[in-house]
């Protein structure tokens, strides 16, 4: 009896219990599971805005998009049967046992569209199979995705830059810019400066779903909005021409077109596959560029700072030209060395060369002459010289990272070492040795400004926006006598184009150019060479610069990879 009313008294308390959790639920808590049931019928699904393509000059993709399909869990529908929908998913994708699975336990937060992404980028005929389906693999879904693309794979990567994942410190920053977790954002090149322009605006689709998870019905959309279209000066083709030279060799080269600057090619080497940076499965593959020794991530057209060897003569001449220490006719002696402050400075032709005068000088890239010019001008007329052609100055160019050079002065050694200038540092200096540092860019620009007679031109790789022109024509000038221009000019055509010049490997049949080479010490066995130059002599169209790391003498590997190149632009009809 006494258990009978024991078990009777406690199914009614059990009872009571139900029947208070259902007053609670119904009643008093009825608003709050009301929310969570509406949140668990309306499902949200991102759809990325593609970014805008970048277009070479001509308007031919550079970087452009492709649709791309993505196999995603819902973390709440699928949790439930994740292990028999992922052996389902195993079958159809090839994957190997547990991947899947894995994936989707290891996310703790959702992922791209809130949900975590199982299989990136696989077929067509793939995601067909997994959609046919998808009844039997609840919150499971096939996704649509625009990827980035590089057409010219290593060719354009130091100029374009590529695309990356935000981290949690940029998704934090970014956040009032319209930014969410699961967006990437333009890492380097054209695709970092001009991102606010290339960035594609998310959209989605609000849905119904069955406690299954399966879609009922449409509720709203949001349509993404594409990014804006850049169009370059760079010419694609020209690209892929230049880096092909580049072949297994460390360097730059540099093309600006004198009418506004506008570059024509910005090659560095090595380089690296823009298209692995584009997506999380490429991405893993990444890790040997950033930790090659040979720095394939580094443009060094705007970042190397190197010795620039004999180009840095025009500016050592020009000084000693504008303040009046000697004239283009005054003649030095070279018996192949000179002695300055107890110490012999030799010239690269063990034999000498006898009287140079300046386009003497220049044609055969005299260091014993230029000794002579430098200590004759003096070392405050060099450095001023060297700031007016922008040197230890960045260029401005739109491209991130751009390294400033070194120009050494008497006041900085003054100030950081408490020692006096001494005239052998000055010799140095005059031949383009020493502590001088500088980019190719900035050598590009100044042979750019002996071309035009002064014009210092801010080189860009922007042309048109949306089809809307907003490259700009930006000048400094330098300001020289006509005479003393004519003088450099002179001096670099015969760099060329003299019976003994330094730069003949340069020479194009048909078109007449004018140069400096330059070779420089590396600190290694092998010197880095380099070529300035700028054709037609007569009306000046195109600048360039040629810079091989360690890549021998300036008049060897550095004319003759200009030659090649300048034969391009001529058949090319741009010369």
């Amino acid at each position: 009896m006494v258990r009978a009313v024991r078990l009777s008294f406690l199914a009614a308390l059990g009872f009571g219990v139900i029947f208070l959790n259902l007053v609670r639920m119904q009643i008093l808590q009825s608003d709050h599971y009301s929310s969570l049931s509406e949140k668990n019928r309306i499902r949200v699904i991102y759809l990325e805005g593609p970014r805008g393509k970048i277009l070479d000059r001509k308007g031919r993709a550079l970087a452009d998009n492709r649709l791309s399909f993505n196999c995603s869990a819902s973390l709440q529908e699928a949790r439930r049967n994740i292990y028999k929908s992922c052996g389902v998913l195993r079958q159809i994708l090839g994957e190997s046992p547990g991947v899947l699975e894995r994936r989707f336990l290891e996310k703790k937060k959702p992922g791209v569209f809130n949900a975590v992404l199982l299989a990136e980028d696989i077929s067509l005929e793939k995601a067909t199979a997994v959609e046919e389906r998808l009844d039997a693999l609840p919150g499971i879904m096939i996704e649509t995705k625009p990827q980035r693309v590089y057409p010219l794979k290593e060719a354009g990567a130091h100029a374009l830059g590529f695309i990356g994942p935000l981290t949690p410190e940029e998704v934090e920053r970014l956040e009032s810019y319209d930014y969410r977790r699961a967006d990437w954002i333009g890492r380097e090149g054209v695709e970092a400066v001009y991102e606010s322009y290339l960035r594609g605006r998310s959209g989605g689709l609000q849905i119904e779903v069955d406690n299954r998870g399966r879609f009922v019905k449409l509720m709203g959309v949001k349509e993404p909005r594409e990014g804006k279209d850049v169009q370059l000066c760079l010419d694609g083709a020209l690209q892929t021409y230049v880096q092909n030279l580049l072949q297994g060799q460390k360097g730059a080269v540099l093309v600006m077109d004198l009418s506004d600057g506008g570059l024509l090619a910005m090659n560095s080497s090595p380089a690296f596959d823009p298209n692995l940076f584009a997506s999380s499965r490429g991405r893993k593959d990444v890790g040997r560029f950033l930790h090659d020794r040979d720095s394939p991530m580094i443009n060094r057209g705007i970042r190397g700072q190197y010795p620039p060897g004999s180009i840095f003569k025009v500016v050592t001449a020009l000084a000693a030209l504008e303040h009046r220490k000697l004239t283009s006719d005054t003649a030095f002696e070279c018996d192949g060395s000179k002695v300055i402050g107890g110490n012999r400075f030799h010239c690269w032709k063990a034999e000498g060369h006898g009287a140079q005068r300046m386009t003497e000088g220049f044609a055969h890239s005299c260091n014993v002459y230029f000794y002579a010019v430098g200590l004759t001008a003096g070392i405050d007329a060099v450095t001023a010289q060297a700031a007016e052609f922008g040197f230890s100055k960045i260029t401005g160019v739109d491209a991130p990272g751009e390294k400033p050079g070194f120009v050494p002065t008497r006041e900085w050694k003054k100030l950081t070492r408490g020692q006096a200038w001494y005239d052998g540092e000055t010799a140095n200096i005059a031949i383009g040795q020493g502590s001088l540092q500088v980019t190719p860019i900035q050598a590009l620009v100044m042979v750019s400004a002996i071309a035009t007679k002064g014009e210092l031109l801010k080189p860009h790789v922007i042309d048109k926006i949306e089809g809307i022109s907003v490259a700009e024509r930006h000048t400094k000038h330098v300001i020289a006598l006509p005479r003393h221009w004519r003088s450099l000019q002179e001096g670099l055509d015969a760099v060329i184009n003299s019976e003994s010049g330094t730069g003949k490997l340069a020479r194009v049949p048909g078109l007449h150019i004018a140069g400096k080479t330059g070779t420089a010490q590396s600190g290694q066995e092998k010197t880095h060479a380099w070529f300035v130059g700028f054709a037609p002599f007569e009306q000046p169209k195109i600048a360039m610069v040629v810079f091989l790391e360690q890549g021998g003498r300036g008049g060897v590997s550095a004319a003759t990879m200009a030659a090649a190149i300048f034969q391009w632009l001529k058949e090319a009809s741009y010369l």
